[in-house]
């Protein structure tokens, strides 16, 4: 247990506390002002000052990165950022030990050859907070991998210093907490954020992206999408196992557990299969539609939805269902029907009826198309001047009119010379040249969608009923049990400023 009365874990500094937000160009107006200007120049220069002071005096300043979560997505994240060549890795965070030690330990390969450890001389740690307030100004920015329900609390207290965060999908469990997220980015203009939705940068998304601002197929009347997870990946629709396992060695369950309600480690909770659990996932819902509705959701300016409804199959009080479908509306704006927009979801193997949609015989494009839509899934724009096909990835969206393909080669809208970019690197350059606006999923916008990701997935808590959204609030207006889980309390010991 991370007890914070033990002085080993009790930070001697609040890292949960704010920090002043002091912008470059305030902060280079005061010392030039000051007397001792000179005396504030070098110290700037030091190695302790933030990144974002120390890049207008030294450009080869490297950003230095706290790795939360290393293992699983985690690994992915950390070897991508710390292979930008102006990212130094300055510690490393898991609640579990031997994830620390497959980064930081030599190892034996199958052929008995030894792997040199990638960041011997790091600094490791089990809790964030005890990261935070040990590393203090020796970090820059921090990049958090952990379960969903860590997200907020760790991203927040980051920004309540003053780092610059990278944080994996989605990244809040709870409406009001994504709303929070995107309203502290919003006001601190120093910071530079990044949610971790990488297919974002791929030239696939962006092309669909640029359908959309041109208004291809009109103002938008439906959406559907759909994934076929949670399908074998995690497991959902399960009643909470009673008893208690063995805490394996080297895992702080407390850690894991955060902000979250107390329960007893069961075999199988970690490293994966939490997503599925309402204590600290989002399910299907949360976890897949940032990947398909990131670009559609900022294109067509969608803010919080009106209502939402869910129609479940094997739910549980513990997990997320087996399968649903979910229908959520949205009031209208320049991109949408005069009407307003629907949103229809599936998921667990439930699909749209694309035949009911409009969609032609062999719409999907081919085997390549066909396993795409049946895999990971993808999404269905109805607009008032045709129908779009905006694939995940790996395939090209496609334009239909009256059941007709459109070749969108021989139009204006053809562009191949969209290429992709890597979304972690540009969050590291977005933080060292201070172009917050450069990073496509800043929180002020995906923080903003996640709330609508967050009212889908827990409109299953109360199930088979139009749950009414109250966005000034962030919760249900007639269901107390759902909106407990749009703005959640903290287990005592956890509590984040601004959450």
């Amino acid at each position: 247990m991370c007890d914070m009365s033990n002085p080993r874990t009790t930070p001697a500094i609040n890292p949960l506390a704010s920090a002043s937000d002091i912008t470059r160009r305030r902060f280079i107006a005061t010392s030039l002002a000051a007397p001792i200007a000179v005396g504030l120049v070098s110290q700037i220069a030091s190695a302790t000052a933030p990144a974002f002071l120390r890049r207008g005096l030294n450009q080869n300043a490297k950003l230095r990165v706290l790795k939360v979560g290393v293992g699983g997505m985690g690994q992915a994240d950390l070897e991508q950022v710390a292979s930008h060549s102006m990212v130094e890795i300055v510690g490393l965070c898991d609640v579990s030990q031997s994830q620390l030690e497959g980064w930081t330990k030599d190892s034996k390969n199958d052929k008995g050859e030894t792997q040199k450890a990638r960041f011997p001389e790091v600094p490791t740690f089990h809790d964030w907070r005890e990261a935070y307030t040990k590393l203090d100004k020796g970090f820059d920015a921090v990049v958090c991998s952990t379960a969903d329900h860590m997200h907020a609390p760790i991203s927040m207290a980051a920004m309540n210093m003053g780092k610059h965060v990278y944080c994996q999908k989605p990244l809040a469990q709870g409406a009001y907490e994504n709303r929070r997220l995107a309203e502290v980015a919003a006001s601190k203009p120093s910071i530079v954020t990044q949610m971790g939705t990488q297919r974002i940068a791929t030239k696939w998304r962006q092309y669909g992206g640029q359908l959309l601002r041109e208004g291809v197929v009109g103002p938008i009347k439906e959406v559907y999408a759909w994934t076929n997870r949670p399908a074998g990946w995690w497991p959902q629709g399960n009643p909470r196992p009673t008893g208690n396992d063995p805490i394996p060695a080297g895992l702080d369950w407390d850690c894991f557990l955060g902000v979250s309600p107390e329960r007893p480690y069961k075999d199988g909770y970690t490293p994966f299969n939490w997503r599925g659990t309402i204590d600290w996932g989002t399910g299907a819902f949360g976890d897949m539609g940032c990947h398909m509705l990131d670009v559609p959701f900022y294109e067509l300016e969608l803010g919080a939805p009106l209502t939402a409804f869910c129609n479940p199959y094997k739910a549980s009080t513990d997990q997320f269902p087996e399968s649903e479908s979910v229908t959520m509306t949205y009031g209208a704006n320049r991109m949408t029907s005069k009407s307003g927009l629907t949103l229809k979801w599936f998921d667990g193997g439930q699909f749209p009826d694309f035949k009911a949609i409009g969609l032609p015989e062999g719409w999907e494009g081919g085997k390549q198309g066909q396993d795409v839509v049946k895999g990971d899934g993808g999404v269905i724009l109805v607009g008032e001047k045709g129908t779009m096909w905006f694939p995940i990835e790996h395939a090209w969206a496609r334009v239909f009119v009256d059941g007709k393909s459109i070749d969108l080669k021989a139009s204006e809208f053809h562009a191949p010379t969209f290429k992709q970019t890597n979304h972690w690197h540009n969050w590291v350059d977005a933080c060292l040249s201070g172009k917050k606006d450069a990073c496509v999923s800043r929180f002020e916008k995906g923080a903003r969608m996640c709330e609508s990701l967050s009212i889908g997935a827990m409109s299953s808590l109360d199930a088979n009923k139009t749950l009414e959204y109250d966005a000034a609030k962030c919760v249900f207006k007639n269901s107390p049990a759902a909106s407990a889980m749009l703005r959640r309390t903290y287990r005592k010991g956890w509590e984040v400023e601004n959450l």
